[in-house]
């Protein structure tokens, strides 16, 4: 009777042990998996890195632009609900060579004030949900090239870079 009762013993402790050691392996695969598919969806990461770091390098190396930073600036979006802002500041990346201020008491030229109203115009017409892509955020940019060179009359800018972008 003892020696059937200590048998039962070990074949309900044997049940717990090959029980974690099943849940074990599965969770060992299943993190495998996963981690092969992160990092294989990542590998496309790098070459788009890799791309815009050189398009970078191709401005930080360019003789005949400059930056022309633009402070933070609050903007309302056209939501519909009309509570939604874009806190954003610029780096516009100009073609020629940096103008001096002459004769300016201020410290804003009216060049500056161009560019301002042209990026509120632009971002104004702007919905939060359109910002907050990828996409939505390239298209701007391209906006607002063509806005600002149309407001200054020339092909001045030659891209953008968001240094900050919030939206509340």
């Amino acid at each position: 009777m003892a020696e059937e009762a200590g048998k039962e013993s070990q074949k309900k402790k044997k049940k717990p042990i090959f029980l974690v050691l099943i849940i074990l392996v599965v969770l060992i695969i299943g993190g495998g998996t996963l981690a092969f598919f992160f990092l294989k969806k990542g590998s496309s990461g790098p070459k788009n890195i890799q791309a815009q770091s050189s398009s970078y390098e191709s401005v930080l190396n360019d003789k005949n632009v400059h930056i022309k930073t633009i402070p933070s600036m609050i903007i309302n979006l056209a939501d519909q609900s009309g509570d939604r802002y874009l806190k954003i500041s610029l780096a516009l990346v100009m073609n020629g060579k940096e103008k001096t201020k002459s004769g300016e008491s201020s410290g804003e030229t009216l060049e500056d004030a161009a560019i301002k109203n042209a990026i509120i115009t632009v971002i104004s017409t702007k919905t939060s949900d359109t910002l907050l892509t990828l996409s939505g955020k390239e298209e701007l940019k391209k906006q607002l090239i063509k806005a600002i060179n149309n407001a200054l009359g020339e092909d001045a800018v030659k891209d953008i870079y968001f240094t900050d972008f919030i939206i509340q």
